[in-house]
């Protein structure tokens, strides 16, 4: 698994934090999400994140 999260344990719906996350995981995994995507959020873009879905919405808006 990723950062020891399996793949199965994700839910599009549950915050991160309900997944057993904390801030900082949730950092590195933004910061791997900008490189791979070559995107770059702002701060008030990533007080926003806290699920998987909102990674992926805000990844959609920096692309298309």
């Amino acid at each position: 698994g990723y950062m020891g999260i399996q793949v199965s344990e994700i839910s599009e719906e549950k915050s991160f934090t309900d997944m057993g996350m904390d801030s900082l995981t949730l950092l590195k995994i933004i910061i791997d999400v900008e490189s791979h995507f070559g995107v770059s959020f702002e701060n008030d873009e990533i007080v926003e994140i806290r699920t998987a879905i909102d990674i992926f919405e805000q990844v959609e808006k920096k692309l298309f």
